[in-house]
């Protein structure tokens, strides 16, 4: 087993011994950071400390008054912080290595200050119990979410560890209103806030735009579903983003900022795991870091690469198969950070996964939920490729962040077709239908802020993109034949935009923002399609111009209160339908832009010496003209404008801390998700509302930590999340109900200076319910399908860092 593993994917068996090779020489962990810090005011260079100092910051920021100077080279947080703080009228308290609390000058002089960075913190007794706050950048600039007048969640990577968080999928225990769709690695797609456009992935645009640092990483794609390696911080930002994010926004961002090379210290990390899935098999995983200066304060490298193995537990017995749904994910990431000058420093990634499921996670009604009697295997296969270029500046004059981006996601999917495939003129067997799907994605970005803590400040930014997507679907005999349906199709985008968005500071602590962007798609879709003797040829071409505004007003009365309202705007351009059996009647042949307005009024609330954080919104949406991705009753695709829906709900999340040893936290998403009018060919079931969507979701986390006297700190942690009952589709015919269920995982861990040590159960109640009710769009309509969750798996996970 480990032979093989080796040959499929040496590179990773190298940053694994190269990690351990460095433990020897690696220097010890150092409390000192390297800065580039420009002169500006306190409240923004205290932020942009925070960010590259990958640290969270507490108390009352607004309380600093006065300008930071620059602040340049290799030093301790706390000598960078009295530098900073000295003429401000703030003090600060650093309570551990990773959270800083800044107060005013009077309460910080009762405290007490660390002896030296190295030492063990001391805690006061106020502070004690502080939560801090991970620095976000969604919003183009530095921010705090609790300071930040909208919908945004962040979690910083110690949270992603201990959720052992290695996908989307994983972070929904801690986001109100984050959920994907059930189809399987690679396959789902990520929906926010009770918005969905269907189950389905097709020719429409994400509704939810991924990004990884700078740059986006989907057009139409489902998720790719990129391990959490080596991640700083994961932000989500609900309700769309059409102003700054542009059309794939509609439901809202997701941003993945990866953690960039340390420009001194050679270090390196390993984690490697195991788990054992009941009725299934055993999977595992491995994962390495190494950090490598090669001029120290000037380059560095850094290079992670992973392996990971998830175990299957669907059988099919047809095919005298068992545990058929095992999944290997493995992939790389080398990124190259270059100090240019002072102000100015360059970021180089390369990216590559590869993911390949051998068949799909679902079982049919009538056999169990675990089992199916396909004729033929589902397997998916997914690449990841992409390259970057980002260069950023900061000065006292704002900041600068340009980026240019390449990148390559393949993927193909294959479907039993055997009780659709008559209907194509093919005789009676197994048949199959392919979908191979290549999209080249070229991206290139510049955005300039101005400087914050003024009375007027704000940002512009342009942005070009260049899509290309090329499909082959095919249906023939298996496992061998000629296709008796083939369609290759080409489409060609392009975008332009220009965008911006000012914020004005009004007297009684009202500050008012308006933003604007202007957009133009144009594409060029181009089809050719067979079927037995006869051809379809087709040409498209759309352009599609226009504008998304922003407004928003907030009131922040004091450093602990901040409310606002919202009215904001998504929008995604038309396109083509180019498929369809040549002898049953086509589907509409062009579908339109749909569009999305958003009203929201949020409050964001820091309570009992900041020990309680909560954040909770009141919200809108009216979506017009709703694409949704469809299947005709031979099983293809098409996209339509279903019509048009709306959907109101609260939504609440709140981290409190109880005491020095226990944390909580819960999230809750209400919403009633209403189609409000339908187009003439379309039928809805009674009371059907948005497809794919539930009417609420909740999810509570309980961490309970404490020092153990040989050493190491014991973590125990409990996490809960709910999810309502959807229907599948709008269709009344074939709308399938999937159930509501409930996910559990427990987890304890040993946490040392250097290593981690965790064990865990996840689903440990064995709950089979039926998280996705789509199996196969080919399958008979009697076939009910069952995508149950994973069945309890127990596992453990040991991290190491040199």
């Amino acid at each position: 087993m480990v032979k093989r593993g080796v040959k499929r994917w040496p590179g990773l068996w190298a940053v694994a011994l190269a990690s351990l090779t460095l433990a020897p020489v690696a220097q010890a962990a150092s409390a000192d950071v390297r800065l580039r810090l420009a002169r500006k005011p306190v409240r923004a260079a205290l932020i942009d400390l925070a960010l590259q100092a990958e640290v969270s910051l507490g108390g009352n920021l607004d309380a600093c008054r006065g300008e930071s100077p620059a602040i340049v080279g290799r030093m301790s947080l706390e000598a960078a912080l009295a530098r900073m703080l000295a003429q401000s009228g703030c003090g600060f308290e650093i309570l551990d290595r990773r959270t800083i609390m800044v107060r005013r000058a009077r309460a910080a002089s009762e405290s007490a200050r660390l002896p030296a960075p190295t030492a063990a913190p001391v805690r006061h007794p106020e502070a004690h119990a502080t939560i801090g706050e991970v620095v976000i950048t969604a919003q183009r600039y530095p921010n705090l979410p609790g300071r930040t007048p909208a919908a945004i969640s962040a979690l910083a990577s110690q949270a992603l560890s201990h959720d052992r968080a290695s996908s989307l999928a994983d972070i929904g225990f801690q986001v109100a209103g984050l959920t994907t769709t059930n189809l399987g690695p690679g396959r789902d797609k990520i929906l926010l806030r009770g918005l969905s456009d269907g189950a389905f992935t097709g020719l429409t645009q994400s509704i939810v735009a991924l990004y990884l640092d700078e740059v986006p990483v989907t057009y139409n794609a489902p998720d790719p579903d990129l391990r959490l390696a080596d991640i700083e911080r994961v932000e989500v930002m609900r309700g769309p983003q059409g102003t700054l994010y542009g059309g794939g926004a509609i439901g809202g961002v997701v941003r993945l900022a990866t953690r960039k090379p340390d420009l001194d210290t050679m270090s390196a990390e390993v984690l490697a795991g195991g788990s054992v899935t009941g009725g299934g098999g055993a999977g595992g995983e491995l994962e390495g870091v190494v950090n490598l200066p090669l001029v120290t304060g000037k380059l560095a490298l850094r290079a992670v690469g992973y392996r990971e193995r998830s175990a299957g537990y669907i059988d099919n017995p047809a095919l005298g198969l068992n545990n058929v749904n095992t999944s290997d994910r493995n992939g790389a990431r080398l990124s190259l950070r270059a100090v240019l000058s002072p102000a100015w420093q360059a970021t180089a990634v390369v990216n590559h996964q590869s993911l390949r499921n051998r068949d799909t996670q679902y079982g049919v009604s009538r056999l169990g939920p675990m089992t199916r009697d396909n004729a033929v295997r589902e397997p998916h296969d997914n690449s990841f490729d992409q390259g970057s270029l980002t260069v950023t500046g900061d000065g006292r004059w704002g900041r600068v962040t340009g980026s240019v981006s390449r990148l390559g996601h393949d993927f193909s999917s294959r479907y039993d077709a055997t009780a659709r495939a008559g209907l194509f003129g093919q005789a009676a067997g197994p048949a199959v239908f392919d979908d191979a799907r290549q999209t080249d994605l070229t991206v290139g970005e510049i955005t300039y802020a101005m400087p914050t803590g003024r009375r007027f400040h704000g940002l512009v930014g342009g942005f070009l993109s260049s899509t290309q997507t090329r499909q082959k679907s095919t249906l023939a005999p298996y496992p061998a034949g000629g296709a008796s349906y083939a369609e290759s199709r080409v489409d060609d985008i392009r975008e332009a935009a220009v965008y911006g968005e000012g914020t004005w500071e009004l007297p009684w602590n009202f500050s008012a923002t308006l933003g604007l962007r202007w957009f133009d798609y144009r594409y060029d879709i181009s089809s050719d399609l067979i079927q037995g003797a006869k051809a379809r040829a087709f040409k498209g071409h759309g352009d599609e111009n226009g504008f998304s505004p922003k407004v928003l007003l907030s009131y922040a009365p004091s450093a602990s209160l901040l409310a606002y309202l919202q009215l904001s705007e998504g929008y995604r351009p038309g396109g083509f339908n180019t498929g369809g059996r040549l002898d049953g009647g086509p589907p509409p042949s062009r579908y339109e832009a749909d569009q999305l307005w958003n009203y929201e009024a949020g409050i964001k609330l820091r309570a009992f010496d900041e020990r309680l954080r909560l954040r909770a919104a009141l919200f809108f949406a009216q979506w017009r003209s709703i694409q949704s991705d469809q299947y005709r009753p031979d099983g293809l695709g098409y996209t339509v404008n279903v019509g048009d829906g709306d959907n109101d709900g609260l939504e609440v999340e709140a981290d409190w801390r109880a005491s020095e040893r226990l944390d909580l936290r819960f999230a809750l998403l209400l919403n009633r998700p209403d189609v409000s009018r339908l187009s003439l060919d379309q039928t809805a079931a009674e009371n059907a509302g948005l497809a794919g969507i539930s009417s609420g979701s909740a999810n509570f986390t309980a961490d309970y930590h404490r020092p153990l006297a040989w050493g190491p700190t014991l973590r125990l942690r409990a996490q809960v999340a709910h999810t309502g009952g959807a229907r599948l589709s709008l269709d009344e015919t074939a709308g399938r109900r999937m159930d509501s269920y409930t996910t559990t995982a427990l987890s304890a861990a040993l946490e040392g200076g250097r290593w981690t040590l965790t064990a865990y159960v996840d689903n440990p109640f064995d709950s089979h319910a039926n998280t996705f009710a789509f199996g196969n769009p080919f399958a008979p309509r009697a076939d009910e399908a069952i995508t149950p969750q994973r069945p309890r798996t127990a596992g453990f996970r040991l991290q190491a860092r040199f």
